[in-house]
């Protein structure tokens, strides 16, 4: 004898909440490992010594001086700040060291690097 159509309905309906379910868990999942991948690569790069080409090392400054102006805005929560207290502190000190070790030359606004190459400020205020 089949089962009537309402509790066939009721029956479909749990197994699709429940798959939405399992579908909601793999995408959080998935999210999170992109993250975290993500953040991986960004601490590899900053962790680098800038052994490579001088545009490597140009890149860097770029992505030190990205976080120094950005980061501190997105993180709002104490916890997360003292997390990356460090990070932003390298950072800060990074933005510092290039202008003042002949990496990097202020002039109308702009970075002037050692290769020649220009890179526009982060905001208004000197690093």
């Amino acid at each position: 004898m089949r089962k009537p159509i309402a509790q066939r309905i009721k029956e479909l309906e749990e197994r699709r909440r429940s798959l939405q379910s399992r579908l909601d868990r793999q995408e959080r999942a998935q999210t999170t490992r992109r993250k975290i991948v993500l953040g991986s690569f960004v601490l590899e790069h900053l962790a680098q010594d800038g052994d490579g080409d001088t545009g490597d090392q140009c890149d860097q400054c770029d992505l030190r001086q990205w976080l120094a102006a950005q980061l501190p805005a997105f993180l709002v929560r104490d916890a997360d700040r003292a997390l990356f207290a460090d990070l932003l502190e390298e950072c800060r000190m990074g933005q510092v060291h290039d202008v003042t070790d002949g990496n990097a030359q202020r002039s109308n606004g702009h970075h002037r690097h050692a290769n020649g190459s220009q890179a526009d400020v982060i905001g208004d205020k000197e690093p």
